[in-house]
């Protein structure tokens, strides 16, 4: 929960691109996980779901691969 998730469009935006020429394809939630263990959890979530996560480090790519396409 709050703090560490988010689903403001204007953070989901933030992290839906990089400094490629694709357009913004933002995430439906952005998580900041504090711990190994919560990234482990995540990650389970993930696949449990079926929902791709996709990782975003400082957002400077060149390839759009913090798209959020599906």
């Amino acid at each position: 929960g709050a703090p560490n998730v988010s689903t403001a469009t204007a953070v989901r935006e933030q992290h839906g691109h990089d400094e490629s020429m694709h357009p913004c394809a933002p995430p439906d939630v952005v998580v900041w996980p504090q711990a190994v263990e919560q990234v482990q959890e995540l990650a389970a979530l993930c696949h449990r779901c079926r929902m791709p996560m996709v990782p975003f480090g400082t957002g400077t790519g060149l390839e759009g691969g913090v798209n959020a396409v599906q």
